[in-house]
C-alpha cells in the first residue's frame, strides 16, 4: 500500500505528543544518557529512539510492529507515526496481544480439599527450633492463600521454620476460618490484626515478632515446591555479604521467568514443580547480583533489618516499593541484593490490591526517585545489560532437550512474512504434532549481521541467544550442539548478509549436521528474487551477461552484486544439501537450467480440506458484467501493474467486466479511481475461502508476471471450486494442468492488456466444467519420514539436563 503522509516534523511531533501512546517517564528510563539527548523526549524518539528499538511506552512496541508489518520496515517510517496515521484504521496491533486459545485460561491457585488438608496435618510435625520466619500476610483470595500455605506446610525441607500467619482483618469469613484451624492444628502461628494496617505495617510487626531468626516474605498468592526453603538459605549463607535473595516466578519482575519483566501467565509445557526441579538442576549454586529484591517472595538476613531497619511505613503504607527501598537501603549499608535462579516460585498475581496496583506502582516509583536519586537510572541499567538472561536462558534450553529424545530440527528463515512463512508453520507444527521441537533462525530486525534463534511459540522459550555472522561462526557451532540439533531446513536467506549461503554451508559442515534446502523462489539464482526486469514482468531468463547488466542498471533488494558470484555461493550450499526440495515439477525444471548437475526432490506445500468436502457455491447471481476475481496482497510481481492495465483496458473497450481484489494491492489508490475494481482490504487466512466464495466471482484470475513456485492463492481457488485462470508457465500453470481444472492462457498476453481483457472476459462468460468432488491433497504425517525422508534420530537416552553458562556470563 501507498502511504501519504507530510514531512512537517513539527506535525509529526505533535501527532506522535497527543496519541497517548507516548510516556515520557517510561521513555526516559529506557535511556541511561536521556539527559544528554534534550528535554524533548518525543523529538528523540522520533529521529533516534525508533531505530535503537527503544518503545515510547507501555502500550506501543517498536521492534513488534516493524516485525510484523514488513510494508512499513521497508519504507523506514517511524512505526509509531505509521500506526497513527494508519496502522490503527486498518486494525493493526500496536504490541504483542497473546489471545489465548479456546479453553486455554491463565493459570488460578486450586485450594486444597478438605481430605488433602487433613492427610498432610495428620503427617506434619513441628520444628522445635525454627532458624527462619516465613511471614506470610493475609487479606483477600481464599484460593490463592489456601494454596499458598499447602505448598509451604508440603515442601520437604531440611531447614526448620516457622510458618508466621498474620490475618490482616480479612473480609473473607472463609480465610479467617481455615486459619484458625490451621493455628489450632499448631500447623501455623497466627497474628490477627484487629483493624486492617495494610501491607507494611503487618509485615513490620511479623517480622518484629522472634528476633533472633532470618525472614522469608511470602506473598499469600504464591506457591512453592519442596526444598524451595533450603535453597533460598543456601544462597543466603553462601557469602556473609548478602542481604537478600529473590527467586525466580511467572510473575517478578527483573525475576520473572521465561519473559523478563512481565507477567507470564501463560501455561508452559510443564508444571510448576517440575519446573522448579529443573531450575535446580541446570542454574544450581549460581548467584547474580539484582538491585533490588522482589517482595512476593524475599529472603532477609535478620543482620540487615538489624542495622537498617524496618519497612518504610510512613512512605510505603499500602505496599508496592517498600521492599525496593528496604533494599536500597541493605546495598547502602554493604550488603548484596541477589536472585537464586535455581528456585521458581508461582505468583499468582496480586490479589490484595486489585485495581489500585497501577496506582500504588506510579507513586512508588516517584516516592523511590525522591528517596534514592538515581535509582531508576540503576534499574534502568540494570534492564539494559540484563545478566539474569544467561540464566532465563539456561532453563530454556533445559525445556528444550527435555521436549524430545528424538532431537530438534533449525530453520533458516527471513522475516518478510508470506507464503513462505505460511509453509514455515505449517511444516513446524506437523513437526510438532510429532514431537519434534523446531527452532527458527532468522536475522535480527535492525542488525542483517546478527541472527536470532526463535523457538516457534516464542513467548514460552523467549532466551535463546543471538550470534553476529561475521565472528561467531564456532561459538554458533557449539549452541546448535547445545540445543540437540539433529537437522536444519534452510528456506530463505533473504535479509541475511551476502556471506549467508557459505556461513550456514560451513555451520553444518563445522556441527556435521545434514541440511536441506527449499526454493520458495528464485533468489539463488536472481538478486532481484522473481525473474523480472526493469520491465517488470517475466525476463524469460536470458544469459548471464545479460543479468549481469540488469543488475547494475535495475539493482536488487541487496544492491548491486555480481550475479556469477551470487550463484556460485548459492551453488556451493546446494550442491551440500542433503536434499533440495521444491513445491512443484515446474520449479525443478526451471532450476536445472541454471543448476543442472544438482537434484531435486519434489515436495508440494500441504492443500487440505476437511473431510474432503468442499463448500457448496451459491449459483452466481445474473449481472450485466462478469466479475473476475484476484486473491491476496498483489504487488508488482504479483501483476498489480498489469491488472490496473487490463481494467482500464476494460474501461476504454466498453467491456462488462468488473475486478474484485480479495485482499489489497500497492496501487489501491490508483485502482479505487478505475469504476471497475473493488478492494476489500487485508483479511485473515483462516477467512480466505469464505472471502473468495463471498465475492460470487466468474473466474479467479492470477495475474503474475513472474513464475511462482507454488501460490496458496491457488489453493484457495481449487478447495473453493473457484474457476481458476493463469498464465502457461510456472507453478500456476503446472497446477491447473495437474488438477485438470482452470485454464492457462499464453504469457505473451502479458504485453497486450486489451486481448488479455478480452480473453477473461470470454471465458469469465463461458460454460466451465464442473468442478471435482475432490481434489487432490497432500498431507503428511510422520513428517520426518514422509516429508524429510529421514529415520526418527534418537540424540540420547535417558538424557539429563546438561548445564549450559551461556557466553553472556
Amino acid at each position: 500500500m501507498k502511504f501519504l503522509r507530510t514531512d512537517d516534523g513539527a506535525l509529526d511531533r505533535d501527532l506522535v505528543a497527543s496519541s497517548g501512546l507516548f510516556d515520557e517517564l517510561f521513555y526516559a528510563l529506557q535511556l541511561p544518557d536521556a539527559g544528554d539527548c534534550g528535554t524533548d523526549l518525543v523529538e528523540h524518539y522520533l529521529k533516534a529512539g525508533w531505530k535503537q528499538g527503544i518503545d515510547p511506552s507501555p502500550h506501543f512496541s517498536t521492534i513488534y510492529y516493524l516485525d510484523t508489518n514488513h510494508d512499513v520496515s521497508a519504507l523506514g517510517m517511524n512505526p509509531l507515526l505509521h500506526y497513527i496515521l494508519y496502522g490503527k484504521k486498518e486494525g493493526r496491533l500496536p504490541r504483542q496481544i497473546r489471545i489465548p486459545p479456546a479453553g486455554e485460561t491463565t493459570p488460578l491457585a486450586v485450594a486444597p480439599t478438605p481430605d488433602e488438608w487433613e492427610d498432610l496435618l495428620a503427617s506434619l510435625t513441628v520444628d522445635q527450633e525454627p532458624e527462619i520466619d516465613v511471614i506470610i500476610p493475609v487479606y483477600r483470595g481464599y484460593d490463592e492463600t489456601s494454596r499458598c500455605l499447602y505448598s509451604v506446610l508440603s515442601a520437604r525441607q531440611a531447614t526448620e521454620y516457622r510458618l508466621v500467619v498474620v490475618n490482616d482483618c480479612s473480609p473473607e469469613q472463609r480465610i479467617s476460618e481455615l486459619l484458625r484451624y490451621l493455628a489450632e492444628r499448631n500447623a501455623i502461628e497466627l497474628h490477627v490484626n484487629g483493624k486492617n494496617k495494610g501491607f507494611v505495617k503487618t509485615c513490620n510487626y511479623a517480622m518484629g515478632l522472634h528476633p533472633e531468626c532470618d525472614i522469608v516474605l511470602l506473598n499469600s498468592d504464591t506457591e512453592v515446591f519442596s526444598n524451595w526453603l533450603d535453597r533460598l538459605k543456601d544462597a543466603a549463607l553462601s557469602d556473609s555479604a548478602i542481604g537478600t535473595v529473590t527467586p525466580f516466578s511467572n510473575n517478578a519482575e527483573i525475576c520473572s521467568y521465561p519473559k523478563f519483566i512481565a507477567d507470564n501467565w501463560n501455561k508452559l509445557e510443564i508444571g510448576d514443580a517440575e519446573l522448579d526441579q529443573l531450575a535446580a538442576r541446570v542454574n544450581g549454586g549460581q548467584y547474580i547480583d539484582i538491585p533490588t529484591g522482589i517482595g512476593f517472595c524475599m529472603y532477609v538476613r535478620r543482620i540487615c533489618v538489624e542495622t537498617v531497619g524496618l519497612l518504610n511505613e510512613e512512605k510505603f503504607d499500602k505496599g508496592y516499593g517498600e521492599e525496593n527501598d528496604l533494599c536500597r537501603r541493605i546495598t547502602a549499608a554493604g550488603w548484596r541484593n541477589i536472585i537464586a535462579p535455581n528456585i521458581f516460585v508461582r505468583h499468582y498475581g496480586a490479589t490484595s490490591f486489585g485495581a489500585s496496583k497501577a496506582a500504588l506502582i506510579a507513586n512508588a516509583t516517584k516516592t523511590m526517585e525522591l528517596l534514592h536519586p538515581g535509582y531508576s537510572h540503576t534499574i534502568a541499567e540494570f534492564i539494559a545489560t540484563d545478566p539474569i538472561r544467561p540464566f532465563r536462558e539456561a532453563l530454556d534450553i533445559a525445556r528444550l532437550n527435555q521436549r524430545s529424545d528424538r532431537g530438534t530440527v533449525l530453520f533458516v528463515m527471513h522475516r518478510w512474512g508470506g507464503g513462505t512463512e505460511r509453509h514455515l508453520h505449517e511444516l513446524a507444527s506437523n513437526l510438532e504434532r510429532d514431537g519434534i521441537p523446531v527452532i527458527f533462525c532468522r536475522m535480527h530486525s535492525s542488525d542483517p549481521n546478527r541472527i536470532c534463534l526463535e523457538y516457534q511459540l516464542a513467548e514460552l522459550m523467549p532466551n535463546l541467544s543471538e550470534f553476529d555472522v561475521r565472528r561467531d561462526m564456532e561459538s554458533f557451532i557449539r549452541y546448535l550442539q547445545t540445543l540437540q540439533i539433529v537437522h536444519v531446513h534452510i528456506h530463505h536467506l533473504a535479509g541475511f548478509p551476502r556471506s549467508g549461503p557459505d556461513f550456514f554451508r560451513l555451520v553444518c559442515d563445522g556441527a556435521r549436521l545434514s541440511y536441506d534446502f527449499t526454493v520458495h523462489d528464485y533468489m539463488s539464482v536472481c538478486p532481484r528474487i522473481n525473474l523480472i526486469d526493469h520491465s517488470d514482468i517475466y525476463c524469460a531468463e536470458p544469459d548471464a551477461k545479460t543479468c549481469e547488466t540488469c543488475i547494475l542498471r535495475n539493482g536488487s533488494p541487496f544492491g548491486h552484486p555480481v550475479v556469477w558470484e551470487w550463484r556460485d555461493a548459492y551453488f556451493r550450499l546446494l550442491r551440500g544439501a542433503r536434499r533440495i526440495f521444491v513445491p512443484d515439477i515446474d520449479v525443478a525444471q526451471r532450476m536445472s537450467r541454471f543448476f543442472p548437475s544438482l537434484e531435486y526432490t519434489l515436495r508440494p506445500h500441504e492443500m487440505v480440506r476437511v473431510n474432503n468436502e468442499l463448500p457448496s457455491i451459491n449459483p452466481i447471481k445474473k449481472r450485466q458484467n462478469a466479475r473476475v476475481a484476484i486473491l491476496g496482497a498483489i504487488g508488482p510481481h504479483k501483476g498489480s501493474l498489469l491488472l490496473e492495465a487490463v481494467a482500464k483496458a476494460c474501461v476504454k473497450l466498453g467491456l462488462s467486466l468488473e475486478f474484485a481484489v480479495i485482499g489489497y494491492t500497492d496501487r489501491d489508490l490508483k485502482l479505487a479511481s478505475i469504476d471497475n475494481v473493488t478492494c476489500t482490504g487485508p483479511y485473515e487466512e483462516k477467512d480466505a475461502e469464505l472471502k473468495l466464495l463471498e465475492a460470487n466471482a466468474d473466474i479467479i484470475w492470477f495475474p503474475s508476471v513472474c513464475p511462482e513456485t507454488y501460490s496458496y492463492t491457488l489453493s484457495t481457488a481449487f478447495l473453493a471450486g473457484v474457476y481458476p485462470v493463469g498464465f502457461d508457465f510456472g507453478a500456476v500453470g503446472s497446477r491447473i494442468r495437474d488438477q485438470n481444472w482452470g485454464e492457462v492462457i499464453p504469457i505473451e498476453l502479458m504485453l497486450f492488456p486489451d486481448d488479455l481483457a478480452k480473453i477473461l472476459l470470454r471465458i469469465a462468460r463461458s460454460d466451465k466444467p464442473l468442478k471435482p468432488k475432490i481434489f487432490s491433497e497432500v498431507t503428511y504425517t510422520n513428517t520426518m519420514a514422509t516429508y524429510y525422508g529421514l529415520e526418527p534420530i534418537q540424540t540420547k537416552e535417558n538424557k539429563e539436563a546438561v548445564p549450559f553458562v551461556s557466553s553472556l556470563l
